[in-house]
């Protein structure tokens, strides 16, 4: 997949989505923290990977079974995706993605970008659908999505045990290929 360029739309920097490579390890284990501690849009409360983790990952960042892309402003990692197929034979024709964004870059275009990276992979990777979670209230989240494709697929009650107690899961999918009856 070739490198992408964005322009923020507020502001004069602009970022490059691209696969993680393991120079990206430390300033997205940075990010990853930030993004952990808000306890709000990730799963993660508390990342419990080393540097050392990610540069390891990051030395495959795109496969057919997975995918690693990272937003960058400079040197530093701003946003990040990762999609994973199912390694079940029933589900194999799924991926999951997960997604992050720097407080500071979000509204900017950063997520467009990742997702399109995303959903690229996917048609390249023979991927008939893509699904990921939301939690209930990420109203910018749901409207990204939302505005690729994905449609709430269901709920999960209660799914997420994290420090600030239960949460729900929205559930989200987008077919790449023909949506079966």
């Amino acid at each position: 997949m070739s490198r992408s360029e964005a322009v923020a739309e507020d502001s004069p920097r602009a970022f490059v989505v691209r696969p993680a490579t393991p120079r990206d390890a430390r300033t997205f284990l940075d990010l990853y923290r930030v993004v952990a501690e808000e306890g709000r849009f990730i799963r993660t409360d508390d990342p419990r990977r080393d540097v050392g983790h990610y540069r390891r990952v990051f030395r495959r960042a795109v496969s057919a079974e997975r995918a690693s892309y990272v937003a960058v402003d400079g040197d530093r990692v701003i946003g990040s995706l990762s999609v994973d197929r199912a390694e079940h034979p029933v589900t194999r024709h799924v991926a999951s993605i997960g997604m992050m964004v720097a407080p500071s870059w979000r509204g900017r275009g950063v997520g467009s970008a990742l997702m399109e990276a995303a959903i690229a992979w996917g048609r390249q990777a023979g991927v008939e659908k893509l699904e990921l979670a939301v939690y209930p209230g990420n109203d910018a989240a749901h409207a990204l999505y939302a505005k690729f494709g994905f449609r709430e697929e269901g709920r999960l009650s209660g799914h997420s045990k994290k420090r600030v107690g239960y949460r729900d899961e929205v559930l989200m999918g987008l077919w790449l290929s023909e949506e079966p009856s």
